[in-house]
């Protein structure tokens, strides 16, 4: 029999005449690849169409039901296409074809599901056209209510199409006619659970980005209804989702309708689920972990082929880039924020990479979060992130939770803290507050979770111990405090450093769990009237051995073979390829995100630090103060710690004693809260001064600020702030601001000059680093400002130019291109060449930001541009600028190059670059291509002045030069018109002797103009002449020194200038000659009468 489906032929009807022959669901470009699956689509529509066409229904439907029944791939087909005229036509013609689909199916719909399953779960369904958008959620609902087996998985592909963060129309579109569609179809909704607890999850998700001003607000209080809803009527459908259930209610508590739900889980638990309430409440939500489906649901399609992607595939060494793109593909608008605990919980709870991508270079999951978490824009959104980050440590059980879930967040504290100490600080410091305040009558259980976690750790060999955490220099002992506390079998136990003073001060864990219970759970800081997590503690805790074994041994993975490395639980191996994981969070050499400064101050003061606070005022200078130190000491009051500066400034106390007492309360005591600049930056530039909370080191910077001023003690309070930076006060970056924030930068200078080693240079790379490292946002915004105060000691540093591009982003870097073209920002100075020289090792993401800055900076200045060539080009006597390895550099001198003019200093630098000697045939067709690219871009702009600058070159150097240019570009072939007017311009010089054979002559020949016919053009200053180029073209040039006199007197003046600088050129070396070409070049223009003057001479 012949083939079924064969291509109609002309004669088929109109409508498949017009039919396109390409699918037409998407909008794609025409460089997009069309999927087989949708040609096939295609395909079988047009050969149904033909079936069907100008046939009546009955006859129709006996075609096609003949058809379907010869074979089942005669009936997939079938299936294809009229799937295909479902989601392409609209009104009868598409109910027609799901009337004939209906009536054709042999399967239960169920190849028709598969073909509708490609268009909901494609990558691609962001760019589907809206009509089929329309037609594709009419035909899930027709099978909705046809009870179709199998639909639920297209629903539940719709619901993760349904993108967080999004306020978008066609997604809000769709977030709408999905929410309708369950509400429609309740019946059939609660009769599969899988569907109740996911759409109970992500429109409890979705319901936080539902309050942007461009969303209706019905829409929000539908989709809260509806989750409350399902949460109250079918909540052991909705339990399955484990302990994010909670995490989406506690952020969604603060709207009325989840506010009433979230009380009730809290304190009548009867109230939502008789069960709830018998198996201890919300407590039993938090012992259950969420499955990775539920998990994977808040990430779309789209986001999870480029997370697979990176995490799977790119190496660690230039994941950087990915990343970026990945933020401002998916996270580039405030309403995104919500969707970083999302990624965050996707990547811990469902993306375990398999043992050869631990074992590879590839970057790691921990890698890629600590970078991803240095774009967090604001605290609540960082609070979520950590919380998501560590949720499954607050009730790890082992019996049921994964390991995996918990090592990216055990990695990435211990990996930081050689780099990021500031990072893993912040961790432990949340882990310690976290664990007390989440759920403060589980408070215990969480504490020993936690620890549970970092002991098994441990054990498995993900980390080897915590006592490089805690021996880390730069850790406070805040920080180490919170470590004995949470971990108190893995680190010393040594003497605590917290003191009594009066009595008024207790332990740690006791000033912690003295807490009001009304504070509520961490993330929602600024919903104070949320109810905490006030649980009921019936159910047996989560508690440790009795006396868990303290870790004595650490195995070396590295000596081990793969398979030795294998740990197993109960339910699937674990791998730690620990020696291969990538060192970017503990080795400086291997990243250049933060450059390495020589430190400025000395670790300590000299003497060790008392452990109590009363031997501190034992100094007889300190009487002066009287009381007030030990009143500072408990009080930490913010008015009497400018108190003490001033009494200090008028007196003779002791500067150490002084400092010591300061330092110790400002690091010493947890009650003291550190002030968050970059927030009271924003309030301050928002106009809300009300909001504007301060800590105790701003009181002493500004009370040290008055009294310097006032030169009341000037040089012992800038001692006293020494004293503090030698203590690791945050003294550097803070003064730094305050004194740029309020115009007095010389103070800065003062302070810094009374470091022996310190100069100021050094001391705004360092603390300008650090202001990086913890306030990116900040650190760009007031980069302009800093620039300004200091004119002479920032441009041009190459440490600051590093950290400026580290963290970079592309609307960052169109803002300082900006500042820069305005002329309100200047990087470089008059050493840009020294810094791109310097930044030539730094990622390839980072110089090509550089270059733009630079472009920004010197574009059309010979001078500046020259310089940066001659660096780039010739690095050393022996090392040349290799385009294809350091490509970043070559496309940015190129784009340099293109914005001067060509100078003869210019044109003897590329004729040096191309001739240096190299035995590698494709380094010199490399060199020669670059330097065919600028000679080309000149030509295009002037080709006189071009001719001009390779005129004052030798014929020899010329016509090498020339030569490679013409035969690597075919400079004839594109370029017949300059060629034709330079033939005629010579033609006129020779005094009217036509040149007979052009071909003959060589296109060298063309840049080499007799002096004559130079002087026929607008006046022009020329080079020296060599001696070897004298020997060359002097001879036969007769010199008409007496037939032009010098014009004016200013004019013997400008020879004799000329004639002077000459000489000099002459006895200097080939680097004095080239700048001493740029003075003439840049001199006043010269008459060739002139010049001719001083040859005379």
């Amino acid at each position: 029999m012949a083939e079924l489906f064969t291509p109609p032929d002309s004669s088929s009807s109109s409508a498949v005449g017009q039919m396109p022959a390409t699918p037409q669901l998407f909008n794609l470009e025409p460089i997009d690849v069309v999927e087989a699956w949708q040609q096939e689509l295609v395909d079988c529509f047009l050969v149904v169409s033909g079936l069907i066409s100008g046939k009546s229904s009955a006859e129709a439907h006996d075609i096609l039901q003949q058809r379907a029944s010869e074979s089942m791939k005669s009936h997939s087909e079938l299936v294809n296409g009229l799937i295909y005229g479902v989601l392409t036509e609209t009104g009868d013609v598409s109910v027609s074809y799901f009337r004939q689909l209906s009536l054709v199916a042999r399967d239960g719909y169920a190849h028709a599901i598969g073909r509708l399953q490609l268009v909901s779960s494609s990558q691609k369904f962001a760019l589907l056209r809206h009509k089929v958008r329309v037609q594709l959620l009419w035909a899930v609902a027709a099978l909705v209510r046809g009870n179709a087996a199998g639909v639920e998985a297209l629903v539940l592909s719709l619901t993760r199409q349904m993108r967080g963060g999004d306020v978008t129309q066609p997604n809000i579109w769709l977030i709408q006619q999905m929410l309708n569609l369950l509400e429609s179809n309740y019946e059939w909704l609660v009769a599969h659970s899988a569907v109740v607890a996911t759409s109970a999850y992500a429109f409890g998700r979705l319901t936080l980005d539902l309050g942007a001003r461009s969303v209706p607000s019905e829409l929000r209080n539908q989709s809260s209804s509806f989750v409350v809803r399902l949460i109250r009527e079918r909540f052991t459908d909705c339990a399955m989702v484990g302990r994010d259930l909670v995490r989406m209610l506690q952020d969604a508590a603060k709207l009325p309708p989840f506010r009433d739900l979230w009380i009730d889980l809290l304190h009548r638990p009867h109230h939502v689920s008789p069960l709830l309430a018998q198996a201890g409440g919300i407590e039993l939500l938090l012992r259950v972990p969420t499955p990775r489906t539920f998990l994977a649901n808040r990430v779309s399609f789209a986001m999870e082929s480029r997370l697979l992607f990176i995490l799977e595939h790119v190496p660690a060494s230039g994941y950087s880039r990915n990343l970026m793109w990945f933020v401002h593909r998916f996270l580039n608008t405030p309403e995104s924020d919500t969707l970083y605990a999302d990624i965050i919980r996707y990547i811990c709870g469902v993306l375990h990479p398999s043992n050869a991508v631990l074992g590879s270079s590839t970057v790691q999951r921990y890698v890629f979060l600590g970078s991803l978490l240095r774009y967090v824009r604001s605290q609540v959104t960082a609070a979520n992130a950590k919380l998501a980050l560590f949720y499954d440590w607050l009730f790890y059980d082992p019996q049921a939770d994964n390991i995996m879930n918990v090592e990216p967040g055990v990695l990435i504290m211990a990996r930081s803290v050689d780099r990021y100490p500031f990072l893993t600080e912040s961790f432990i410091e949340f882990l310690a507050f976290v664990t007390e305040a989440y759920a403060p009558s589980l408070a215990p259980q969480i504490r020993q979770s936690v620890g549970l976690v970092m002991r098994i750790a441990v054990e498995k060999g993900v980390i080897p111990s915590l006592v490089p955490i805690y021996e880390q220099p730069r850790i406070s002992r805040s920080t180490r405090r919170h470590m004995q506390t949470l971990f108190p079998q893995l680190v010393p136990q040594r003497e605590s450093l917290t003191s009594n003073v009066d009595g008024a001060r207790g332990s740690v864990s006791d000033s912690e769990n003295e807490q009001d219970d009304s504070e509520g759970m961490v993330v929602s800081q600024s919903e104070q009237s949320i109810p905490p997590l006030s649980l009921s503690s019936e159910q047996p805790p989560l508690v440790l051995d009795d006396e868990p074994p303290v870790v004595k041994t650490v195995v070396d993975l590295a000596a081990l073979d793969p398979v030795s490395r294998m740990f197993h639980d109960d339910d699937e191996a674990y791998t730690v390829a620990e020696e291969n994981m990538p060192d970017e969070y503990c080795s400086d050499s291997d990243s250049d995100d933060f450059v390495d400064v020589p430190p400025l101050i000395e670790d300590n003061i000299g003497e060790p630090w008392s452990v109590d606070g009363d031997s501190l005022l034992e100094d007889p200078s300190l009487w002066v103060f009287g009381s007030t130190l030990a009143d500072f000491i408990e009080n930490k009051s913010l008015q009497t710690a400018a108190e003490i500066i001033n009494v200090f400034a008028q007196s003779e106390a002791s500067t150490l004693a002084v400092a010591r007492i300061l330092a110790f309360v400002v690091l010493d005591d947890d009650s003291v809260e550190l002030e968050d600049i970059e927030t009271n930056a924003e309030l301050a530039r928002m106009g809300e001064s009300d909001g504007i909370e301060h800590d105790l080191l701003h009181a002493i910077l500004t009370a040290a600020a008055t009294a310097i001023s006032d030169n009341d003690g000037g040089s012992r309070v800038l001692d006293l702030l020494v004293q503090l930076t030698r203590a690791r006060v945050d003294v550097g970056f803070r003064w730094l601001l305050f004194c740029v924030d309020a115009n007095i930068s010389h103070l800065y200078s003062r302070y810094v000059g009374r470091f022996a080693s310190g100069t100021v240079a050094l001391a705004l790379a360092r603390d300008l680093g650090i202001l990086q490292e913890r306030f990116t946002a900040l650190f760009y915004e007031m980069l302009p400002a800093v620039y300004s105060a200091f004119p002479i000691d920032l441009p041009g540093n190459s440490h600051i130019v590093r950290s400026v591009v580290a963290l970079i982003d592309q609307p960052q870097v169109y803002r300082l291109n900006s500042l820069i073209s305005r002329g309100m920002l200047k990087l470089f100075g008059s050493s840009g060449a020294v810094v791109v020289a310097d930044t030539m090792e730094c990622d390839a993401f980072e110089q090509v930001c550089v270059w733009q800055l630079l472009a920004a900076e010197i574009a059309g200045d010979s001078q500046a541009v020259s310089r940066v060539a001659r660096r780039v080009l010739l690095q050393s006597s022996d090392t040349v600028l290799d385009p294809l390895s350091n490509s970043e550099a070559a496309n940015g001198l190129l784009s340099l190059l293109r914005t001067v003019s060509p100078t003869p200093r210019l044109v003897k630098l590329l004729v040096r670059y191309y001739q240096a000697p190299s035995d590698d045939t494709l380094v010199k067709q490399q060199r020669a291509d670059l330097c065919g690219c600028v000679l080309t871009a000149w030509i295009q702009n002037d080709s006189t002045v071009l001719r001009r600058a390779l005129a004052t070159i030798s014929p020899t150097n010329r016509s090498a030069l020339v030569d490679a240019w013409t035969e690597r570009f075919e400079l004839r072939r594109f370029c017949d018109r300059t060629i034709a007017e330079l033939l005629l311009q010579q033609e006129e010089d020779c005094g009217g002797s036509a040149v007979k054979s052009p071909p003959e002559m060589s296109v060298a020949d063309l840049f080499t103009p007799t002096l004559e016919s130079l002087a026929v053009d607008e006046p022009l200053v020329l080079p020296p002449i060599e001696a070897d180029d004298k020997e060359k073209t002097g001879s036969g040039i007769k010199r008409r020194s007496n037939s032009i006199t010098t014009r004016s007197k200013g004019a013997r003046i400008n020879s004799s200038l000329v004639k002077r600088r000459r000489r000099n050129v002459i006895t200097s070396d080939d680097d004095d000659e080239e700048e001493q070409e740029d003075i003439i070049s840049s001199s006043p223009v010269l008459s060739s009468s002139s010049l001719e003057s001083d040859d005379d001479e």
